[in-house]
């Protein structure tokens, strides 16, 4: 991942409503394993969402990749000099129903077109969004700008060489 890059996992909110009864502020995650792992896939999970609505709008914001794709793996990327977005869900291997998706936003996007279409999607299947410290945000640019702001990627780009002394400073 890009340091530029902004993640959000997408969490259905009928999977998060079946699952706790309530919306709760964030949701659980890891990196014990080396990799970022969330409970995000609970969610998906409780409603056995098939992708075929889903996968052709997100081809309609962002190129499908052309590699890695499968019967259970979807990816997209929009890769230049200047831009670097990109979206992977994950299916089932008997049901295919999604068991993960997540995006990631290239914060030097002008007008952050991806990220606002990514968000009017989530708008129109009742979507969560998920940062990586686990907050669950509505599909809502104003309410995701804030995790933004918070968020790694927005340090660098604000200051690149102060986001790099203060993980040195970290390491001390």
């Amino acid at each position: 991942m890009a340091i530029y890059q902004y993640y959000l996992a997408v969490v259905p909110t009928e999977g998060i409503l079946k699952k706790q009864g309530l919306i709760p502020n964030q949701i659980g995650v890891s990196t014990e394993t080396g990799f970022f792992e969330s409970d995000a896939e609970l969610y998906w999970k409780e409603i056995d969402k098939k992708p075929d609505g889903i996968t052709p709008k997100i081809d309609l914001i962002v190129k499908r990749g052309d590699w890695g794709n499968s019967k259970t793996s979807f990816h997209w990327k929009t890769y230049t000099e200047t831009l670097d977005n990109d979206a992977f869900m994950a299916l089932d291997e008997e049901t295919l129903s999604i068991t993960e998706f997540s995006f990631r936003a290239d914060l030097r996007e002008n007008g952050f077109a991806f990220l606002k279409n990514m968000i009017e999607l989530g708008q129109e299947n009742d979507w969560m969004f998920m940062d990586r410290k686990g907050k669950l945000m509505n599909a809502d640019f104003e309410e995701i700008k804030e995790s933004i702001r918070n968020s790694d990627a927005h340090s660098f780009l604000k200051d690149p060489i102060k986001f790099l002394e203060s993980l040195d400073d970290e390491n001390e």
